[in-house]
This record gives C-alpha cells, sequence and structure tokens, in this order.
C-alpha cells in the first residue's frame, strides 16, 4: 500500500533521510515560497524525480491536508529475523523494540517516531494482532516507519529465543505492583552491550510467556493519581535513557 505525505516539513525530512522510499513527488504549479524551492533543490540532490501538476490532480490523488505539494511513499519493506540480525551483528552495541500486539495505529506511530529520534536499530512486530502500517501510522511517526527497520514475525516468543542465543538481554517493561521480582534499573540497562526492550499491548500489557523469558524488568516511578502511563511514553523513557547513556561512552 502507498502512503502520503503532504507536510513539508516531513517530506523534507523523508528526502533527506529516505529518499529510496520516495514513490512520486507531486508539486502544484501555482505553489510558491520557500518551502517549495528548498524541497525542489533536495528533490534535486537525491536525484528524486517530480512533477509539476495541476492543484486538481494532487487533490485527486490525495485529498486531505492538501499544502501543494504531496509525496508518494512506497510500500514499506519488512525484514525477516536473520536478515536483521546479520544487517546489525558487526556492532558493539545494538538496541531493539519487541512490541507485543499493539493494537492502536497512533501508538505504533509513535513508537516508531521515538525509535528514529533515539536511534533503535530495529522494531520487531508479530504478524497477526497488531496495528498495520496505516495512513495514520506514517503520519504519527512523522517519516519514522521509513527510518527504522521494522521486523516482522511469525511468533515474537520464539523471536526472544533466538536473540537470547545471540546474547541480547531481554527487558520487560511492566506497571508497578506487578508479582515479578527481577527487577532492574533503569540506568543499568545501558552498561548493557545488547538489549530487547518488550513492550506490551495498550490493555493487557505483555505476556506472561514473553515474561518468562526476560532477564530483568523495568518499571517507571510515577504519581500514585495516575494508573499507568501510555506506552508509547515507556517507550520514549526508556529509550531516552538508552541513548543519553550510550552517548556518553562513544569515543
Amino acid at each position: 500500500m502507498e502512503n502520503f505525505i503532504t507536510s513539508k516539513k516531513i517530506i523534507k525530512e523523508v528526502l533527506k533521510t529516505s529518499p529510496q522510499y520516495v514513490s512520486k513527488l507531486y508539486i502544484a504549479n501555482n505553489a510558491f515560497g520557500s518551502d517549495i524551492e528548498e524541497i525542489i533543490s533536495i528533490a534535486k540532490k537525491k536525484k528524486v524525480s517530480f512533477l509539476s501538476v495541476p492543484k486538481q490532480k494532487i487533490l485527486k490523488i490525495f485529498n486531505q491536508g492538501y499544502s501543494g505539494i504531496l509525496l508518494v511513499l512506497s510500500h514499506v519493506k519488512y525484514l525477516s529475523l536473520d536478515e536483521f540480525l546479520n544487517k546489525v551483528r558487526d556492532k558493539e552495541y545494538i538496541v531493539v523494540l519487541v512490541l507485543d500486539e499493539i493494537n492502536d495505529p497512533q501508538n505504533f506511530g509513535a513508537i516508531l517516531r521515538t525509535s528514529a529520534a533515539f536511534e533503535i536499530d530495529g522494531v520487531i512486530i508479530q504478524q497477526w494482532n497488531h496495528a498495520s502500517v496505516t495512513q495514520t501510522v506514517v503520519n504519527v511517526s512523522r517519516g519514522g516507519v521509513y527510518k527504522v527497520p521494522i521486523v516482522k514475525v511469525k511468533n515474537v516468543y520464539n523471536v526472544l529465543k533466538k536473540l537470547k542465543e545471540e546474547n541480547f538481554w531481554i527487558i520487560s517493561t511492566l506497571p508497578k505492583n506487578n508479582n515479578f521480582y527481577n527487577s532492574m534499573e533503569l540506568d543499568k540497562i545501558s552498561e548493557l552491550k545488547k538489549i530487547c526492550v518488550i513492550l506490551g499491548n495498550e490493555s493487557k500489557g505483555i505476556r506472561k510467556n514473553l515474561i518468562s523469558e526476560s532477564d530483568g524488568i523495568i518499571t517507571i516511578e510515577h504519581s500514585p493519581e495516575i494508573d499507568s502511563l501510555n506506552v508509547s511514553v515507556v517507550c520514549g523513557i526508556i529509550l531516552y535513557e538508552i541513548y543519553k547513556q550510550k552517548r556518553k561512552k562513544r569515543p
């Protein structure tokens, strides 16, 4: 399925970082301004062709959020687990997310945006019972869906087994007052070189069979006035801490 972007800011980002995913770029023949000129300049540098067309042509293709410009993106190409592992095997530090049945496309998009911001190596999702990459996911991710490798698998439990064989530490994120005792301090996670963080379903959390494979449990302290944090917020807090600590270790 093709996806569409009308935001000039996001179009600039995608052209700069992921031009290989651009299918078509339409610019209305009456569109003008510094943003349009910059987009044309970036497209030329990245050797992305574009078409000058009437406004009606753009609206016929995609009639939401008209801005005088429309970027059409090719469908997302998923990696297999083996392809992903081969891609990252030589890296000293690796951080991946395993998403356990995230159903809300807003959350999925936000997690992908955060993953791109904090340079996560990959996001692993299950083939069933998980939000797919829709137009909403693309919009919310602000192009992150094309920056972070997405691995689609049949069974995430088997993935955890494989990652443990590859010397990954498996970390589950659970709310306070859980019944699991192998807790870890958030600032200690970044001492690990291969990290897999599991994020659970919006209402059910992480399935018990996945928690049973975990080497550690992370909980985020917050006010007792709130029962729990949104999964994308938890994701942001954890990934920021890992990113901050990893940056300190870089030469």
